[in-house]
C-alpha cells in the first residue's frame, strides 16, 4: 500500500470516528478528533506524488 492510499485510510477512520461520536463525549475528545481529521486532510492535500519514491 502507498502513502497516499495509507493516508486515504486513516482520514477516512477519523472521519468515521468523528462521525460516530456520541452527543455526550467530552469536547476536549471531540476537539482531538477534529485536530487529527484535520491533520490528516492537509497532509493528503498537500501530497505531492513522486512516481521515483512511490512504494507499492
Amino acid at each position: 500500500m502507498g502513502y497516499r492510499e495509507e493516508l486515504e485510510k486513516q482520514l477516512e477512520m477519523a472521519e468515521k470516528r468523528l462521525n460516530q461520536a456520541t452527543e455526550d463525549t467530552p469536547q476536549e475528545i471531540l476537539d482531538h478528533y477534529r485536530k487529527d481529521y484535520d491533520d490528516l486532510s492537509f497532509e493528503l492535500n498537500n501530497l505531492y506524488d513522486d512516481p521515483e519514491t512511490q512504494s507499492e
